[in-house]
C-alpha cells in the first residue's frame, strides 16, 4: 500500500502475530473498504468511508476479548530480540546500574558526572555554579546526573518504570526517536532541578521516567495505540507518588531528599513531546 488519501481513517493497531482472518472476512462480507498497513510488529487497520466506522468499531468490540488478552501490552520477545528492538532502553538500564555502582563503590569519581562540579573538603562539600562547568565545555553534565542512583531501591524503582514505559515507545517509534526524547527529557529535568534547588548533589532517572509517563499518557490520548495503553492504576499511582513527594511526606517518611522539580519538569516535557508526536502521528497520516 502506498500513500493514503484524505478519505482513509486509521482505526486500530493489531498485533501482527494475531490471526484475525475472521475479522477481515466479516469486513469483506459487509462490503467495508479497508486496508492493512504493516508497521513493525503491528498491522494498522484503515477504513475508507467514515460512515462505516460504527460497523467497524462494533466488529472490533466483538473481537475485544482476543485483542485485550494478547495485545494489551507489547509483543513478547526473547532476550536476543529485546537487544535488537529496544537497544536504547537496555543501554539506559545498564548506564543506570553503572551509575549506582559508581555512587556506592567509587564515590570520589561522582563529581565528574554531577550537574555541577564540587570539592570535598573533609566532610564538607563546596559546590561550584553549573555555569562554570559549562564554560569549561563540560556539556555532558546536562545529561549524566540521570544515571547516578543513590541506593538499590532508587535504581530498582527507576529501572522498573524505564523498562515498562520505555520499551513501548521504542518499539512503536523507533530507537532514534526514543534517544532524542530521552535526551530532551534528561536535559529539561536536570536544568529544572538545578534552577529550583541551586547547586546540589542530585541524580536519578526519575525525571526521565516521569517524562516517559507523560509522553505515553498524552500521545495515547491524541493518537490511541494499543501498545501505549497502560494498566488502569499505573498513571494514578505515579501521579499520587509525585504529589506525595512534592508535599514533603515522602522525604519525611524515607528520610531522603527528593528531586521534585526534576519529576515535575520531566512530566511536563514528556506531555509536550507526547502531544507533539501524537499530533504528527494522527494529523500527518490523514493527508
Amino acid at each position: 500500500m502506498n500513500e493514503l488519501d484524505s478519505t482513509w481513517t486509521h482505526v486500530a493497531d493489531i498485533p501482527a502475530q494475531l490471526d484475525m482472518t475472521e475479522l477481515y472476512a466479516r469486513l469483506t462480507g459487509m462490503e467495508i473498504a479497508y486496508q492493512l498497513r504493516p508497521r513493525g510488529e503491528w498491522v494498522e487497520l484503515w477504513v475508507e468511508y467514515p460512515e462505516q466506522l460504527p460497523q467497524v468499531m462494533s466488529l472490533l468490540e466483538e473481537a475485544k476479548s482476543v485483542l485485550t488478552s494478547t495485545a494489551s501490552t507489547s509483543p513478547t520477545f526473547s532476550f536476543q530480540q529485546q537487544l535488537k528492538n529496544v537497544p536504547v532502553v537496555i543501554t539506559l538500564l545498564l548506564l543506570s546500574i553503572m551509575g549506582a555502582a559508581l555512587v556506592s563503590y567509587a564515590f570520589p569519581l561522582v563529581h565528574w558526572f554531577t550537574f555541577q562540579d564540587y570539592l570535598l573538603i573533609g566532610e564538607n562539600v563546596r559546590y561550584e555554579f553549573a555555569e562554570l562547568s559549562l564554560a569549561r565545555g563540560e556539556y555532558w553534565r546536562l545529561v549524566t546526573p540521570v544515571f547516578l542512583h543513590f541506593g538499590i531501591f532508587h535504581v530498582a524503582f527507576n529501572s522498573l518504570w524505564l523498562w515498562e514505559l520505555g520499551r513501548r515507545i521504542e518499539i512503536l517509534a523507533g530507537s532514534l526517536h526514543m534517544f532524542m526524547i530521552v535526551l530532551l527529557m534528561a536535559i529539561a529535568s536536570n536544568v529544572g532541578q538545578y534552577l529550583w534547588s541551586g547547586p546540589a548533589l542530585f541524580g536519578g532517572m526519575s525525571g526521565v521516567v516521569y517524562g516517559l509517563l507523560g509522553y505515553v499518557w498524552i500521545r495515547n490520548r491524541v493518537s490511541p495505540r494499543v501498545i501505549l495503553s497502560l494498566p488502569g492504576g499505573l498513571l494514578a499511582f505515579m501521579l499520587i507518588w509525585l504529589l506525595a513527594g512534592m508535599s514533603g511526606f515522602m522525604e519525611l517518611l524515607m528520610g531522603v531528599s527528593i528531586a521534585n522539580a526534576a519529576h515535575a519538569i520531566g512530566l511536563i516535557s514528556g506531555m509536550v513531546l507526547g502531544g507533539w508526536a501524537g499530533y504528527i502521528d494522527a494529523g500527518g497520516r490523514r493527508r
